[in-house]
């Protein structure tokens, strides 16, 4: 058996019947989504910070704070591989969009090193690990190729890497508070980041310049950007999303709906739909230009991530009681 990697053949879950015993299928108020929802992926034994749908629907994976991450098959829920050795809890993970690389963000959280770690999904090893943040790192991002990484974390600095050698190539410096998210255009040039402050930054990745977006009247716990980063939507403790124009620095829309902070949000990959989950135990699912809640789907725990695969098909949800949530989706005219 291979370092970092576990098989567990009985961590399978079916997806006949939806969580509860619960019809699996049931459409949108319009009918233009129907959902089916897969049974619970439970391994977790803490509760699940982050989640990622693989960019060909085929897998998704989790982080937790049992200092794990964990890779599952689509549709059968089958966990494939169990990544440890992390010291600290995981914050943040994602995948390459080619599914060879996993990426996980942690680190303690006023002491010591924070540390974005690079594994191999095939074998479980190690390839790389990114250091230099000062505490915890909380966000983590890869662009489409494979060539830059992207963090953020505890120490108000975002920090863009080159993934063949581990190198900095940037630091950036304009927030004031901790970096909670980071997100990065398919071409790896813009760069969004926010946390505490309250504030989105907006950075040239090349050059290092910054626009700062400004609106939500409290912490921005999630951001997701557009394929070709010319939008963003963020997710606040405020209870609200804010979708940006990020060349003209301004808001153009807000989405209201969550009755308590706003953990996570990403958006289907033409960036007409968007998935949001929250503290106030539901997901939701969000036709940008209207402004309309198309769906909302209640859950045990608080969501504190999810996700969606670029076509839309597959989406997925971290919580805070150890659950990982999977629902198919089936797209109308």
């Amino acid at each position: 058996m291979r370092r970092g990697e576990r098989r567990h053949p009985r961590d399978r879950v079916r997806a006949a019947r939806g969580r509860g015993g619960a019809p699996a299928s049931r459409d949108d108020r319009r009918g233009r989504v129907r959902f089916r929802a897969l049974d619970a992926l439970a391994g977790h034994t803490r509760r699940v910070s982050s989640v990622c749908v693989s960019a060909d629907g085929r897998r998704v994976l989790s982080g937790s704070l049992d200092r794990t991450l964990r890779l599952w098959e689509l549709p059968e829920g089958r966990c494939l591989r169990v990544f440890e050795g992390l010291p600290n809890d995981v914050n943040a993970v994602t995948l390459a969009r080619d599914g060879r690389l996993a990426l996980s963000a942690s680190g303690e959280l006023v002491a010591g090193e924070g540390l974005v770690r690079v594994w191999e999904t095939d074998s479980g090893r190690v390839r790389l690990d990114l250091k230099g943040h000062e505490g915890e790192v909380s966000a983590v991002a890869l662009d489409a190729g494979n060539v830059r990484a992207v963090s953020g974390g505890v120490d108000t600095t975002v920090r863009v890497w080159e993934l063949d050698t581990g190198r900095v190539v940037h630091v950036l410096r304009g927030h004031s508070g901790w970096v909670r998210t980071v997100a990065m255009a398919a071409d790896g040039n813009r760069v969004v980041s926010a946390g505490m402050d309250r504030t989105v930054c907006v950075w040239n990745a090349v050059a290092g310049d910054l626009r700062v977006l400004e609106g939500h009247a409290d912490a921005v716990y999630s951001v997701a950007v557009t394929s070709d980063g010319l939008r963003a939507l963020s997710a606040s403790r405020d209870r609200t999303l804010r979708l940006w124009d990020v060349e003209a620095g301004r808001c153009l829309r807000t989405l209201e709906g969550h009755t308590d902070p706003v953990r996570g949000v990403c958006f289907k990959g033409d960036g007409a739909w968007a998935l949001s989950g929250g503290e106030d135990k539901t997901v939701r699912l969000w036709e940008v230009a209207t402004e309309r809640c198309a769906w909302t789907e209640k859950t045990t725990g608080s969501v504190l991530s999810v996700s969606l695969s670029p076509d839309g098909r597959w989406a997925a949800a971290g919580t805070y009681d150890r659950k990982v949530l999977v629902w198919e989706l089936e797209w109308g005219s």
